[in-house]
C-alpha cells in the first residue's frame, strides 16, 4: 500500500505540481512528504518532474530510495536522464501522466497504466453579490491586516452584507511565504467574505475599482504621496477607504477625497456622499497626474 505521496515542490501556490500531489495525498488518505523527509516512508508514490531536480535533491532523492522497501512512480514528463531511467526501472508501477509517455515508455517498464490529472480547482461556492463591495490590491507583503481589523468592525456596524476582494503580486524580494501569512490573517479576519483574486492585469483591476463600493488600502504609518495604488484607485473614481497622518498628503482629507479609517465612525452610504467622494478624488487625482509632475520635473 502506498504510505506517502513523494515530491521535490512543496508550495501549492508555485507548482502545479505540487497542488496536483498536495491533492492526491489528500484524496488517497496519505501524507504528502518532501524529499528531505522521503526516507522515513516506506512504500511511497514518488510524483515529480526530474528535470527540476538540482543536484542536491537528486542527491536527497538517491539516499530516500535506499531506504524505500518498494515505490511507485507519477510520471508528469519524461527527461530521459539517467536519474529517471533508474526511478522507472526500479518501481512496481509507473502512472503515466497522459498517452505520450505511455507510448515513449513501450517495451521500457512492464507495468505502465496510463492516467490523467483532474482540474485543480476545488472551491464549490461562488462570489454571492453583497451590498457592500470592498476591493484591495497591492504588494501581498504590504497589506496592514491590523487595519483591516478595524475596517471589519466598521462593516459588522453597517449592517449591510459585504465581501472583500483581494488580489496581490509577491515581489521578489519578498519570500512567498509571508504573503501566505498574511492571507492566513485576512482570512482571519474576513473567514466568510474574502475572495482571493489572484494576481490581476491592469484592465482587471480597474473593472474591480469601478465595481467596488470602496476601495481600502492600509499603510504604515499613513498613506504617503508615492503610494502609486492609492494614486490609481483615485483617478478611477474609487471611494479610498486608507489611513492619514500628518506625513500624508495634505491634499488627502477625511471625507472630501478619501476616508480616513482613524476617523471614521461608519462607512458612508448615503449615494450622493459616495458620489460626492468620487469626484473629488478624480479632481484631486488630475491635479496630481502625469502631466503636473513631469512640469515639475522640468521646471
Amino acid at each position: 500500500m502506498i504510505d506517502a505521496v513523494v515530491s521535490h515542490h512543496m508550495n501549492s501556490h508555485r507548482s502545479g505540481v505540487a497542488r496536483f500531489n498536495e491533492l492526491l495525498a489528500e484524496h488517497l488518505g496519505v501524507p504528502f512528504v518532501s524529499l528531505q523527509a522521503a526516507s522515513t516512508v516506506a512504500m511511497p508514490l514518488v510524483s515529480l518532474k526530474v528535470s527540476e531536480l538540482a543536484a542536491d535533491a537528486r542527491e536527497t532523492l538517491c539516499t530516500a530510495q535506499a531506504a524505500w522497501s518498494a515505490h511507485e512512480l507519477f510520471l508528469h514528463e519524461l527527461c530521459g536522464d539517467g536519474l529517471e531511467r533508474g526511478l522507472i526501472a526500479s518501481a512496481r508501477r509507473v502512472l503515466a501522466g497522459n498517452e505520450a509517455i505511455t507510448a515513449d515508455l513501450a517495451g521500457v517498464h512492464p507495468r505502465v497504466e496510463t492516467l490523467w490529472t483532474p482540474g485543480l480547482i476545488i472551491e464549490p461556492g461562488r462570489i454571492a453579490p453583497t451590498e457592500v463591495r470592498i476591493f484591495t490590491f497591492g504588494m501581498a507583503h504590504k497589506i496592514r491586516t491590523e487595519t483591516f481589523r478595524r475596517l471589519r468592525d466598521l462593516l459588522d456596524a453597517d449592517g449591510r452584507s459585504y465581501a472583500v476582494h483581494v488580489s496581490a503580486a509577491n515581489h521578489e524580494t519578498a519570500t512567498l511565504r509571508d504573503a501566505e501569512l498574511v492571507f492566513e490573517e485576512m482570512h482571519a479576519i474576513f473567514p466568510d467574505r474574502m475572495y482571493f483574486k489572484g494576481n490581476l492585469s491592469d484592465i482587471a483591476i480597474v473593472d474591480e475599482l469601478e465595481r467596488a463600493t470602496f476601495y481600502a488600502a492600509f499603510f504604515a504609518g499613513g498613506v504617503r504621496a508615492n503610494n502609486t495604488s492609492v494614486a490609481s484607485a483615485m483617478e478611477r473614481g474609487a471611494v479610498v477607504v486608507t489611513n492619514l497622518d500628518d506625513r500624508s498628503p495634505q491634499e488627502l482629507r477625511h471625507m472630501d477625497n478619501v476616508i480616513d479609517i482613524t476617523q471614521a465612525i461608519d462607512l458612508p452610504s448615503d449615494p450622493l456622499v459616495l458620489r460626492r467622494l468620487s469626484v473629488r478624488a478624480m479632481e484631486t487625482a488630475r491635479a496630481r497626474g502625469w502631466d503636473a509632475l513631469v512640469a515639475r520635473v522640468r521646471a
